[in-house]
């Protein structure tokens, strides 16, 4: 096995290639990064082979891709949409991962870990591919594609809740959920005070030098995380959480429109270039050959979470959405990618599943991103082809 400088040096250069190749043809470039560990690791050539240094580094890699993740999404999502996201969530997240998990423990005689591990790895839509997608689209610039960023938002936040508490006793679990919620009131008032003092804070950094202040800002932003991350997990709940949450207070009122949009830059250019290849790469490392026996069980997640959650995504579209068809609404949904990934990693480092339920897990979120990926890209194309004229369309092009 080479050295672990070696290696990292590996995993990037295949990782970033085939993730641009994957870009090139319209797919998320995570799946390219996720295919490039797996033929480097055991299961294809075995050139690279999982390893703590490497787990180390990718639990970095996590944190600032969480980070990241919670600075782009805005408190704004949840405070303006709050009806949506919740409705969101609950019909197009939480009733296909029960219904999976009851599935996975009943027919498929799964134990309780495995079976609701697996189910919310595979149910849970992706913030990384939800925001690209809307992103590339211009559909982020309408009401309607913010709502569908605030549930998918909301419903990563919830999938990382279940994922830390499903397993624990439940005056364990009454704990956690009091502490989040004092937690989440507190970042909510914060939210409001820096908001409120924006004027102030704003002319505060422009006192200090523009090269300068750019890296106290950045500075500043990270030791937040890692403070907010480090009390998640002291409090029982993964810094997952913390990260992505310290990140949504992180706005322009707060830093100034100019240092906010420096600081999102660097973030997208590290993570793009070092951290989500190396983090995907990384995951795929773990992956094993799915056994013969398991392809049924692979078969019902895919067809369960398209199925059930992609009834109820269109259902929400139809009743909720002015703008946006129902079926690119759905294809926006089924976009699973990152998020699912991170959890079935998470619940294998913890010892939630074995090798064969996360390369299960892994597979069904790779079928899930390609296929929705391009039914959300032809969608689209119908949409502005059906109303070449209309206001949405010259919205987004």
């Amino acid at each position: 096995m080479p050295d672990l400088i070696t290696s990292i040096l590996l995993l990037l250069v295949v990782g970033i290639g085939l993730g641009e190749l994957f870009n090139i043809i319209g797919l998320p470039e995570v799946v390219g990064a996720i295919i490039a560990g797996i033929i480097l690791g055991p299961a294809v050539t075995g050139i690279v082979l999982p390893a703590p240094e490497l787990s180390t580094i990718s639990l970095l890699a996590l944190f600032f891709i969480i980070l990241q993740i919670g600075i782009e999404a805005s408190s704004d999502i949840f405070t303006k949409n709050i009806r949506y996201v919740t409705s969101f969530a609950v019909s197009s997240f939480i009733v296909p991962f029960i219904i999976m998990s009851l599935g996975s423990f009943y027919l498929f005689k799964l134990p309780y870990l495995e079976a609701v591990s697996v189910s919310l790895s595979v149910s849970v839509p992706s913030i990384s591919i939800t925001s690209v997608l809307l992103i590339k689209s211009g559909l982020i610039k309408m009401d309607d594609g913010l709502r569908l960023l605030g549930g998918v938002a909301m419903s990563d936040a919830v999938a990382f809740i279940i994922l830390v508490s499903f397993h624990r006793a439940f005056l364990n679990i009454a704990i956690d959920v009091l502490a989040f919620a004092l937690f989440m009131v507190g970042l909510y008032f914060l939210d409001m005070f820096l908001k409120s003092k924006s004027g102030r804070l704003i002319s505060i950094f422009k006192k200090i030098n523009g090269t300068r202040r750019e890296a106290i800002v950045f500075a500043i932003v990270i030791m937040m995380g890692l403070a907010v991350s480090s009390l998640f997990e002291y409090i029982g709940i993964t810094f997952v959480l913390g990260a992505f949450f310290s990140g949504l207070v992180i706005h322009q009122n707060s830093v100034g429109e100019e240092t906010y949009g420096i600081l999102k830059r660097t973030f997208q250019r590290m993570n793009s270039s070092f951290f989500i290849p190396l983090f995907f790469s990384i995951s795929g490392l773990d992956m094993t050959i799915i056994p013969a026996s398991s392809l049924p069980y692979l078969f019902f997640l895919v067809l369960a979470t398209a199925s059930i959650g992609g009834v109820a995504a269109y259902q929400f579209s139809r009743k909720y959405m002015k703008n946006i068809t129902q079926k690119v609404s759905l294809g926006i949904f089924g976009g699973r990618g990152a998020v699912g990934i991170i959890i079935a990693s998470l619940a294998l480092s913890k010892g939630f599943i074995n090798g064969t339920y996360y390369s299960i897990a892994i597979f069904a979120t790779i079928v899930m991103a390609i296929s929705f990926t391009f039914v959300f890209e032809r969608s689209l194309r119908k949409m502005v082809k059906a109303n070449p004229d209309s206001l949405v369309v010259k919205e987004i092009v």
